[in-house]
C-alpha cells in the first residue's frame, strides 16, 4: 500500500489520503454509539462495582468506610459462596452441552426437505421469544409434584413415587438447567440453521461420489464449516449459564436447602435481601473473573477445532 501511494502523482495522493481520512471518520462515527454504550453501561459500572467492593457502605448514615480486600477474604471463607460456585458450574455442565446439542440437532432436522418447515421453525423459536415469567409459570404447573400433568402421566404408567422436582435437592437444579436449555434452544437452532444453509451443496455432492456416509459428511464437511458459528454459540451459552438467575428467583428461591442458589442469585440475595452491597460486589467481581477465564480458555482452544474460510 505504501509503495502504491508513493508512486502516485501528488494530486491523486492527496485524494487518496482525503478518502482514507473520510473513511476513518465515518468508521469512528458508526462505532461511536457502541463505544459510548460500552463505557456508560459496561466499563464504568464495572469500575464502580470494584470500588464498592473495597468499601463498607452504610445506607442509613450514607457513609463509606474503606475496608481494602476484607470482603474478598470474607467471600473466600464463606461456605455459602462456594456452594453457589459449585451450583453454577453444575448448572453449566448440564445447560451448555444440552442447549448446543439440541440446537444443532433441531437445525439439522430443519435443514432437510420437510413439510411445513416454516411452521415447525416457528414452534421452535416460540420459547425463546416468550417472556421468562410466562415460561416459568407454565413449567411450574407442568412440574407440580401432585397435580402436574408430568407426574400424573408417570403415575398412570405405574410409577408410584415420581420425582418431586422443585422440592427435591437432587432434581431441582437439573430441572432448572433443562428449562433454561428449552428456553434458549430456539435461538441456537436459528443460528445453526443459518450456518448450515451457508454450506455449499457441492461439497456434499463430491463426498457422496467418493462414498462418504452421513456421519463422515457431518464430521469432515458440515461441522468444520459451521465451526465459527458453533464457537460463537459456545461462548454466549457459557456466559448465559454463568448468569442464570430467573429460574432460581421465580421457581425455587435458591432452595431447597441452597441447592439451586447460583452465583447470580447469591449476589441478588446479598445485595437486596441482606443489603450487603459490598460483599455482593466482591462476588460479582469473582463472577466476572470466572467468566473471563472460561472465555479465555475457549478462545485459545478454538485454534484446534474452529476453521475459518
Amino acid at each position: 500500500m505504501a509503495t502504491i501511494l508513493k508512486n502516485m502523482p501528488e494530486r491523486k495522493l492527496s485524494r487518496a489520503y482525503s478518502l482514507e481520512r473520510l473513511e476513518r471518520r465515518a468508521g469512528l462515527m458508526f462505532a461511536l454509539p457502541v463505544i459510548v454504550g460500552f463505557l456508560l453501561f459496561v466499563l464504568i459500572p464495572m469500575i464502580c462495582v470494584f470500588l464498592l467492593s473495597l468499601y463498607k457502605v452504610d445506607l442509613m448514615s450514607n457513609t463509606f468506610e474503606f475496608k481494602r480486600f476484607e470482603y474478598y477474604d470474607k467471600m473466600l471463607h464463606d461456605p455459602d459462596f462456594w456452594k453457589s460456585v459449585r451450583n453454577t458450574l453444575y448448572y453449566m455442565v448440564i445447560y451448555v452441552p444440552l442447549t448446543l446439542a439440541l440446537g444443532l440437532g433441531m437445525a439439522l432436522i430443519l435443514n432437510t426437505k420437510m413439510r411445513a418447515r416454516g411452521l415447525v421453525r416457528t414452534f421452535f423459536i416460540i420459547p425463546y421469544i416468550t417472556t421468562y415469567v410466562a415460561t416459568l409459570v407454565v413449567w411450574n404447573v407442568f412440574l407440580h409434584p401432585t397435580e402436574g400433568p408430568v407426574n400424573s402421566l408417570l403415575v398412570s404408567l405405574g410409577i408410584a413415587n415420581p420425582p418431586q422436582y422443585m422440592v427435591d435437592t437432587d432434581w431441582a437444579l437439573p430441572m432448572l438447567a433443562l428449562i433454561g436449555a428449552w428456553k434458549d434452544v430456539g435461538y441456537h437452532c436459528i443460528l445453526f440453521l443459518a450456518a448450515l444453509q451457508g454450506v455449499s451443496k457441492d461439497y456434499y455432492e463430491a463426498s457422496s461420489i467418493d462414498g462418504a456416509g452421513r456421519f463422515q459428511r457431518f464430521k469432515h464437511i458440515t461441522f468444520p464449516l459451521i465451526s465459527p458459528t458453533s464457537f460463537f454459540l459456545l461462548l454466549i451459552t457459557i456466559i448465559g449459564g454463568l448468569q442464570a438467575f430467573y429460574q432460581m428467583a421465580l421457581l425455587t428461591k435458591g432452595g431447597p436447602a441452597f441447592s439451586t442458589t447460583t452465583m447470580t442469585y447469591h449476589i441478588y440475595r446479598s445485595a437486596f435481601e441482606y443489603y450487603n452491597f459490598s460483599y455482593a460486589s466482591a462476588v460479582g467481581m469473582f463472577l466476572f473473573l470466572l467468566t473471563l477465564v472460561l472465555i479465555a480458555i475457549n478462545w485459545f482452544g478454538q485454534k484446534k477445532w474452529v476453521f475459518y474460510q
